[in-house]
């Protein structure tokens, strides 16, 4: 997956200013586990990722607002990444963080996803992108399996549609079941409620 960056209308001195146009740019996912923030508890689940990090050996305190330098990323996934970057002789070896938002750096070109929810790295890149985030973490990997199957159940669905002998219930259910299925898939997005958002 690559993600499309947006040219910001305003610019910050505070990096937090970009967040609702982060959540947006990236797809309401995790730049780098890509894991939806619905499954997160919404968008307080997610917090805001600078690439290159502001502290540690490599840090570079100039791009700490630099909209281009900013991903939308899931906590754990920011906490695994912390500080760390890679010596110039390592990145140019390879071993470095995967960025999205490049076209040569799209997940499936540095890993693949297996059925059991596992990936395979294909690539330094993949290979010290998964290790440094933990990306086999037991739960993503429940997670990837799970959208395995979904999508294998969405196909098998969707080719029983074209059948001409369903009668109209079994035509709505398995219309109902494709629906609930692709909203699992494409899940709702749930706002960080605000103290003005309180329901009296």
């Amino acid at each position: 997956m690559i993600f499309q960056r947006s040219v910001p209308e305003r610019l910050y001195r505070d990096y937090t200013g970009y967040r609702p146009l982060l959540r947006q740019d990236f797809q309401y996912r995790c730049a780098y586990c890509l894991l939806h923030e619905y499954f997160l508890g919404g968008e307080a689940g997610c917090c805001i990722d600078h690439h290159r990090p502001m502290h540690g050996q490599y840090a570079r305190l100039d791009l700490f607002a630099d909209y281009n330098n900013l991903y939308w990323c899931c906590r754990e996934c920011n906490e695994n990444k912390g500080d760390a970057w890679p010596s110039p002789e390592d990145y140019k070896a390879g071993l470095r963080f995967l960025d999205p938002c490049q076209p040569q750096d799209d997940h499936n070109l540095h890993w693949r996803v297996l059925p059991s929810g596992v990936l395979e790295p294909l690539t330094p890149t993949g290979r010290y992108t998964i290790r440094k985030l933990k990306l086999w973490r037991p739960f993503l990997q429940h997670h990837r399996a799970k959208i395995f199957r979904l999508q294998e159940e969405a196909r098998l669905l969707e080719g029983r549609l074209d059948a001409k002998s369903l009668s109209v219930r079994q035509r709505s259910l398995i219309e109902q079941h494709l629906n609930d299925i692709k909203q699992w898939l494409e899940p709702p997005i749930f706002d960080r409620p605000r103290d003005d958002d309180e329901l009296e």
